[in-house]
């Protein structure tokens, strides 16, 4: 039986409001310019350093780099989930997963603790075997380490794990460890970025996600 790893941000939460209405509050406080929300779309996908370092200046120093993302961290854990939901569909996809008692696991490079406090949050009604953020002794996305990792705590050989992502770093994620590469059209990526980077399949809504499921069998 398929094992699911899910991304988190874009994937099943849209948070991408939340991230930006906080990022950009850092960089007012510190006197850089901000940006449009839908600029966020690529900003977002690697991690907060990652995203702090594209929003910021490109000459900005490493100490300022530093400095914007503690207040990051610090901003954004006040305002988490003000505007933060899961994606249309999400539950009733989950749902259904869980009546075909399937292993499931969310994989983000969201900083761990954001991770578990969305999880807590937005599903604490679904039971996700294992839930795994951005860690500082473990290589993020697109390393394959924990993807792997995740896969041998569910039981699950790598080929049988479907990963389900909407970024270029899920899609080389999946390929890295072997497993399914499985790209959304709702997430902050476009379908042409997935299947450029390895997607084998494109799902347009949650649905699909069961359809998917029942065709892999």
């Amino acid at each position: 039986m398929k094992s699911l790893i899910f991304d988190l941000d874009g994937t099943l939460i849209n948070s991408l409001l939340d991230i930006a209405l906080s990022m950009n509050k850092v960089l007012e406080k510190h006197g850089y310019k901000t940006h449009e929300i839908d600029e966020y779309n690529y900003f977002v996908g690697d991690g907060a350093l990652v995203l702090v370092k594209n929003a910021m200046p490109q000459n900005a120093s490493e100490e300022d780099i530093q400095t914007a993302l503690k207040s990051f961290i610090e901003i954004y854990e006040q305002n988490t989930h003000n505007n933060t939901f899961a994606y249309d569909g999400i539950y009733e996809m989950l749902e259904k997963i869980e009546k075909l008692k399937i292993k499931k696991a969310v994989l983000s490079n969201k900083p761990h603790k954001f991770t578990l406090k969305y999880m807590e949050n937005i599903f604490n009604n679904f039971n996700f075997q294992e839930i795994h953020g951005q860690k500082s002794d473990v290589p993020k996305k697109p390393d394959p380490t924990m993807a792997i990792e995740i896969a041998t705590k569910l039981n699950t050989k790598v080929e049988d794990v479907i990963f389900i992502g909407d970024t270029a770093t899920d899609m080389k994620t999946a390929k890295s460890a072997g497993m399914i590469a499985v790209g959304v059209e709702w997430g902050f990526r476009s379908v042409e970025e997935l299947l450029e980077n390895g997607a084998d399949f494109i799902v347009k809504t949650p649905q699909d996600i069961i359809e998917l499921l029942n065709k892999l069998k």
